[in-house]
């Protein structure tokens, strides 16, 4: 009798674990990791694209923000945890491709430990300045710049981010000196560029669109090949005659090394479907947002490309963080 009980229990638990196997990724609510506290931009656009994905597959994506170090936290949280596509990280260009160069140590190895799924959206960057600026195009901030070097500073959300590095580039490019002023965020550096003690932003178009079009700054140029949809009528760079000064960020999915490949595939599938819904579509507009979407190689060569290029402008910057 005990030896038919063993065996019987043992076939049954054998049974329940090959019927979880076989059950359908996925089969439970999914985890989205975020490293930055909710409300902000990262947080929007994860829930945005998140909550349209679980509805297509029934199953919810409950965000999990875990902010702090960069994002550094929650890459680290999201490196770690088992890699069965229940655990994703909403992560942006600075974690994958900027930290790597900029913390003295990391727990982790965001391109080893790390697996690519999407690109959700390019994050088009703006240079902006005071409405009552003197500066009424890219031309007249350069000119200014190169004749009075160190007279002009510039603000961002901080050491080593993508608007740090976007006017790093500036300077090397076109030979100017234009000082660095590093906030805490980029809404406390807009503050003081509508306030006064700063001159110049390059962010986020969303980060400023609502004063551009409030009249209470000016969008110089884009940082894109082509013109934004939410600053119709302001030039790219390479229209106002600065083509080397093309930045671009990005947001995007990446899940733990080991992630079977087919779980890999079903999560990018589902997010270009939402990518492409009109409605996702509109409130990514709203947002200064360019939907990208994309297979999982695509995302894995632009990974590749910008280690290599924002590790170059870390170094340029001579930035660093412990």
């Amino acid at each position: 009798m005990r030896h038919l009980l063993a065996t019987g229990l043992a076939l049954l638990f054998s049974a329940v674990a090959v019927t979880a196997a076989a059950q359908p990724y996925p089969s439970k609510p999914v985890k989205l990791l975020v490293g930055f506290p909710a409300g902000g931009g990262l947080d929007v656009l994860a829930r945005i694209v998140g909550q349209r994905v679980g509805e297509q597959w029934g199953q919810p994506i409950i965000v999990d923000n875990r902010p702090g170090a960069g994002s550094n936290i929650a890459g680290d949280l999201a490196a770690k945890s088992t890699p069965d596509g229940y655990t994703l990280l909403h992560t942006n260009i600075a974690l994958m491709s900027i930290n790597p160069a900029l913390y003295g140590k990391m727990s982790f190895a965001p391109m080893k430990d790390l697996t690519p799924v999407i690109q959700l959206v390019n994050l088009p960057l703006a240079v902006m300045v005071r409405a009552d600026s003197p500066f009424n195009s890219m031309k007249d901030l350069v000119d200014f710049a190169r004749a009075n070097p160190g007279k002009l500073n510039f603000g961002s959300g901080g050491n080593g981010g993508v608007p740090h590095l976007a006017l790093e580039l500036l300077n090397s490019s076109y030979d100017l000196k234009i000082v660095h002023v590093p906030y805490k965020g980029s809404a406390d550096a807009v503050k003081d560029l509508l306030g006064g003690p700063i001159d110049v932003m390059c962010d986020a178009i969303s980060v400023g669109l609502s004063q551009v079009k409030a009249g209470k700054l000016k969008a110089l140029a884009v940082t894109t090949e082509a013109r934004h949809p939410a600053l119709p009528d302001t030039p790219t760079t390479a229209e106002a005659g600065f083509p080397k000064f093309q930045v671009t960020g990005w947001q995007g999915w990446v899940a733990p090394a080991g992630t079977p490949s087919a779980v890999l595939e079903r999560v990018n599938a589902e997010a270009n479907k939402a990518m492409a819904d009109p409605a996702t579509r509109a409130k990514l507009f709203e947002q200064g947002y360019l939907p990208a979407g994309g297979s999982v190689d695509a995302f894995a060569k632009q990974l590749a490309t910008d280690q290599v290029k924002w590790a170059e402008l870390v170094k340029l910057s001579g930035a660093k963080l412990d």
